[in-house]
């Protein structure tokens, strides 16, 4: 019986340490304002979803269900995560780390 494998060493020199150390910062900050914004983002359909079942239910008076109409509308105008330009620059940095 044949043991499994181990896992290769990556003989390749390492270039550039302080470039790929670089690249894993910049890589990790990014992760963490796509998740901030995405996480922005969900709250606000969260509380488009709990405004508009208020309304639904009559659970408002006629003011406060013109205030989360308006509230709604505002929130719907705001850009949603730019989930193309973060995937692309997770990428880049990717590649840099792999190299």
């Amino acid at each position: 019986m044949t043991p499994p494998l181990a896992p290769a060493a990556d003989l390749r020199p390492v270039e550039n340490l302080a470039a790929r150390a670089d690249s894993i910062n910049a890589l990790a900050a990014l992760l963490l304002e796509w998740r901030a914004d995405c996480e922005r983002q969900l709250r606000g359909l969260t509380n488009l979803q709990r405004w508009l079942e208020r309304i639904r239910s009559n659970a408002t008076g006629d003011g406060e269900r013109e205030l989360l109409l308006q509230e709604m509308g505002r929130l719907l105008c705001e850009a949603p995560p730019q989930n193309d330009a973060w995937t692309y620059q997770v990428r880049t940095h990717l590649d840099k780390i792999t190299g």
